[in-house]
């Protein structure tokens, strides 16, 4: 459902701002870097390249890619670069260069690279890493991080991220059925970096009816059949929120992923108003490959096709409806969904509960 454009127009100057809110990204603990001679540089950058041409979601761009890696090499460029983490550094920018591909990136590690999703993987490591990853999620609510009925009985759902669905399951239906009673749902995925499109679809098929709604389409490397992604026509045990009440979607530069796919998906089906900026723009799945024993290359090897568009968001990001400072979004899309519902209002009581609930942020 699409905001009408008098309110496209509108949102900012009718909607106090939030309050502003920042805070500092979280910093990871430093690494020790590695020396590098000659040899082992160039064995990177043999590796990195072997993998990139293996996997990467296009090969012909994959071919370009390596073109302009080895003419840089010829060139002396990386003769210089001793440094492990500037190695890895200059080929993400160097790769990016030519893919314009977020999702590609050479990772520098100071302990062992375990063997991840190729061939040369250690399954045993695969698995504890796993393990490991699920315990942490699962503590963490499968980044399910708010749940709120707002003024004028309109819900608020964070989600950070899209775990498996085996772990996400129990958090959403959780604060689905809390949410279920409220006229109006605001989804915030502001700092949602990615995750798994079978949780996109888990979401949202609360989102919809009982008949089945294709969301995307995970297409593989050159003309490999797609994986197709559904709503499901059964919530075991949990009531749907329903195809009809107004749904928003709160997004930032710093949504990316499977983060951007939720609000991509809804607003090309006109099930969702999206408030916020335009997200990062990252449609590529993508997976580590081990390079070397201290590399890793992470390789984009499919890409997302939208039923309705046809394409998706990789580059340009989700373009918002109603386009306002991540900061300011939570209160823009409240103050919609109040407008929208007072003209639905069934009865006084509910038309002075959106009233209140307007002036609150501001509106009079």
């Amino acid at each position: 459902m699409m905001t009408h454009g008098f309110l496209r127009a509108a949102a900012v100057t009718l909607c106090l701002a939030a309050h502003a809110a920042s805070a500092a990204d979280a910093q990871r603990a430093p690494q020790a870097d590695m020396t590098l001679t000659a040899a082992q540089r160039n064995t990177v950058v043999d590796s990195v390249l072997a993998r990139v041409r293996e996997v990467y979601v296009f090969p012909e761009r994959a071919a370009e890619m390596e073109r302009a890696v080895r003419a840089r090499q010829r060139r002396g460029e990386y003769a210089h670069l001793t440094s492990a983490a500037a190695l890895a550094d200059s080929l993400t920018a160097h790769l990016r260069a030519v893919s314009h591909d977020r999702h590609l990136s050479v990772v520098y590690s100071a302990e062992p690279v375990p063997g991840g999703a190729g061939p040369d993987g250690d399954a045993a490591q695969r698995n504890e890493r796993e393990r490991r990853r699920s315990a942490f999620t699962a503590y963490h609510n499968a980044h399910v991080e708010r749940v709120e009925r707002l003024p004028g009985n309109v819900g608020y759902l964070k989600v950070t991220g899209f775990t498996t669905p085996e772990l996400a399951m129990e958090p959403i239906r959780s604060a689905m059925a809390f949410l279920a009673n409220t006229d109006a749902l605001i989804i915030d995925v502001r700092e949602n970096d990615g995750g798994r499109p079978e949780t996109v679809a888990l979401l949202a098929s609360w989102l919809f009816g009982e008949q089945r709604v294709h969301l995307n389409t995970v297409a593989g490397r050159g003309d490999e059949q797609g994986r197709e992604f559904w709503t499901s026509p059964e919530i075991p045990g949990a009531r749907r929120y329903g195809a009809e009440k107004p749904v928003y979607v709160l997004t930032s530069r710093a949504t990316f992923s499977a983060g951007e796919e939720l609000p991509y998906d809804l607003q090309a089906l006109r099930r969702a108003t999206v408030v916020g900026e335009a997200t990062g723009g990252g449609a590529h799945p993508v997976g580590p490959r081990r390079a070397t024993e201290h590399f890793a290359a992470m390789v984009p090897f499919a890409r997302a096709v939208n039923p309705v568009t046809g394409t998706n968001w990789e580059g340009t990001g989700v373009l918002p409806d109603v386009p306002t400072p991540a900061a300011d979004a939570l209160t823009v899309a409240h103050c919609l969904a109040l407008q929208a519902l007072l003209p639905k209002a069934a009865d006084d009581f509910r038309r002075e509960d959106i009233t209140e609930a307007l002036e609150g942020l501001g509106q009079r």
